[in-house]
């Protein structure tokens, strides 16, 4: 009786969970209050994660939204201990294939956040936007480009199969995309951005100065990087196949355009800073000043 007792009430707990999440079919929403800076670990797929900050505010709230598709064709998890949060959002496998009007279904997750923080957030299918977040920041796409605007402090990105835009942020800076451009602009103390098939450009903000060693390097892809006419730094510039550019006023350490070897250029801007090593395997160089 017992065990028949305990089954039952595991079954209750079970389904007023899932009344919970499911607020409708089309709708689920939930706030997290929070007493301090926030741990955030979103995990979504087959949707459009999109995470910014508010102001003054003292809780998570993470909102989402399908339009031509159901919430049931879903797994929601969510959990929360103290001041971490963790959500996941994931199509169920056996959803995969569907009529003609799946193609047009858009699930939106939309997270609300005050804006120091830890995030890591993974979308395995769909792209990501990001505004207003300042700390820890781990963002990882798998099939889905990224658009972050304004975020500042240790900010790591990846892209299996997609581009990266990166506005108006700050701090140190690591980009790697396996396939998608990269579009990135700010003051940033260190920086290492690589992409193994797309163009890397590159506009650094008046005032940036980079406090340590850092690199810019695109195995197929051109690289374009324009330098606030005051930037310190000793530039390391190097091409297996392609040409160096640059309307730079630079101090030459020296020089090499043997074919066999490539092009490379070694210098001081503004009588050198940190190591800037820009590389290219198959693709040209580009600097200039703002």
């Amino acid at each position: 009786m017992k065990t028949i007792a305990l089954n039952l009430a595991l079954s209750t707990l079970c389904l007023s969970t899932a009344v919970a999440v499911a607020q409708s079919d089309t709708t689920w929403d939930k706030s997290y209050s929070v007493t301090g800076q926030p741990s955030l670990y979103l995990t979504t797929g087959d949707s459009h994660l999109n995470i910014h900050a508010c102001s003054g505010c003292n809780a998570v709230r993470i909102h989402v939204t399908a339009e031509n598709t159901s919430l049931s064709r879903y797994t929601l998890e969510e959990s929360q201990s103290g001041n971490t949060v963790h959500f996941s959002l994931k199509e169920k496998p056996d959803m995969g294939i569907h009529t003609n009007w799946h193609s047009s279904k858009s699930v939106k997750v939309d997270v609300e956040t005050p804006a120091n923080l830890t995030l890591e957030a993974r979308s395995a299918d769909g792209g990501l936007t990001a505004s207003g977040l300042h700390g820890d920041l781990t963002i990882h796409t798998s099939d889905g480009g990224q658009d972050l605007t304004e975020v500042t402090g240790n900010v790591k990105l990846h892209s299996s199969d997609g581009s990266i835009r990166v506005r108006n942020a700050s701090g140190i800076l690591e980009a790697r995309s396996s396939d998608g451009s990269q579009d990135i602009s700010g003051s940033f103390t260190s920086l290492q951005l690589h992409t193994s098939d797309g163009s890397i450009t590159l506009q650094l903000a008046e005032g940036s100065h980079l406090s340590s060693d850092s690199r810019i390097e695109s195995s197929d892809g051109s690289v374009s990087l324009r330098l606030p006419k005051s930037f310190p730094a000793e530039l390391a510039v190097s091409t297996s196949d392609g040409s160096i550019q640059s309307t730079l006023p630079l101090t030459v350490d020296g020089y090499n355009s043997k074919g066999n070897s490539g092009h490379n250029i070694r210098g001081k801007f503004n009588g050198g800073g940190s190591l800037l090593t820009i590389h290219t395997s198959d693709g040209s160089v580009h600097l200039a000043t703002l």
